[in-house]
């Protein structure tokens, strides 16, 4: 079995190894990368870090383990066109036979994802979130925990979900959306890149 080395050092990078270790993979990891003009010498969780430059896709598959969406797709775009990415998906999370999970993505503990569902490469699923039936996540789509989507919905690339955040059944997001914490949204949003937040969400006004 290959080795596994992880592009992020920070909270989420470490519940990812709680991940690797639930799966009784955390003797893969050999290395935490991070940006060579952010990198400091050290230990995290017990593993040294250290500049992602030495990265050798030969040598290792790499875990994107950066919560923000944008900012995993610009360090995916820097990376060796050869590298692997594996898909990781807890013990404790439930997906359903008739749905597909795309190159890179994390579906974390408790996580249902139901029926027919069709999910991208480099999602992040959060913990506890559920997917209903024939919804569609386009690459880079991120949940925080408890996120519940209900069915046939279709989220853009990069669309950001914050905690205990719903979505009405039949519902659009545009690329990049952002929903807050807590909003209820019961129809489409249609602004690429649109902040949205209450009951029900509402486009925040940018200053």
């Amino acid at each position: 079995m290959r080795k596994l080395a992880l592009y992020g050092c920070g909270g989420f990078a470490r519940e990812v190894l709680m991940l690797l270790e639930d799966l009784g993979q955390g003797d893969r990891v050999t290395a935490l990368y991070e940006s060579d003009e952010i990198w400091t010498a050290r230990a995290v969780a017990g593993i040294a870090t250290q500049p992602i430059s030495r990265f050798d896709p030969a040598d290792a598959d790499l875990v994107l383990a950066v919560g923000n969406p944008q900012a995993r797709r610009r360090l995916q775009s820097s990376l060796p066109a050869q590298t692997r990415y594996p898909t990781l998906v807890h013990p404790d999370a439930r997906v359903h036979r008739s749905s597909g999970i795309g190159e890179g993505s994390i579906v974390c503990a408790g996580s249902i994802v139901t029926c027919d569902v069709a999910i991208g490469r480099q999602v992040h699923l959060n913990l506890a979130t559920t997917i209903g039936h024939d919804c569609r996540l386009e690459d880079f789509v991120t949940t925080a925990p408890a996120v519940n989507i209900s069915g046939h919905c279709e989220l853009g690339t990069g669309a950001y979900f914050g905690t205990n955040s719903c979505v009405r059944e039949k519902v659009r997001v545009a690329a990049d959306a952002v929903v807050g914490m807590g909003a209820v949204v019961i129809g489409d949003l249609a602004q690429a890149g649109g902040v949205y937040v209450g009951n029900p969400a509402r486009l925040k006004p940018t200053r």
